[in-house]
């Protein structure tokens, strides 16, 4: 079940970031002021999902999942806050640069979830009462 709503969430925000880059360059021909505003919102929907998913990813580690499926999203936090900084101080070019990187660190994010197998069950039967 973890696997599943880690693969949702990481697809989710893979979105939420293309659509980002896709704002973004559509606030960069300076013709659509609403695109800034959509631009700077979904922003904040990206910080949003990006702890989610190291909210997610902790209590998958918890339960014996590998250590980058909360560290990666960790870092993915950490570079949308210096991505949001960077975005209102107004460095463009930083701005752009670092988008870039995000982007390709969510993709990798979301194509090792769904590369990740799920976790295998565990009994909690008494085991056999044969003789």
């Amino acid at each position: 079940m973890q696997t599943k709503q880690l693969r949702i969430l990481s697809t989710i925000l893979l979105a939420f970031a293309v659509g980002q880059a896709g704002l973004g360059s559509g606030f960069l021909d300076e013709g659509s002021r609403g695109l800034l505003v959509a631009h700077t919102t979904n922003a904040f929907a990206v910080v949003v999902l990006s702890v989610l998913a190291a909210v997610f990813g902790l209590t998958s580690r918890r339960a014996g999942g590998p250590g980058w499926i909360f560290f990666l999203p960790v870092a993915l936090v950490i570079a949308s806050v210096i991505q949001l900084s960077l975005g209102f101080a107004g460095i463009r070019g930083g701005h752009v640069f670092f988008g870039v990187l995000f982007l390709c660190g969510v993709t990798t994010y979301c194509s090792y979830t769904w590369r990740l197998l799920p976790a295998p069950a565990r009994r909690t039967g008494t085991g056999s009462t044969a003789a």
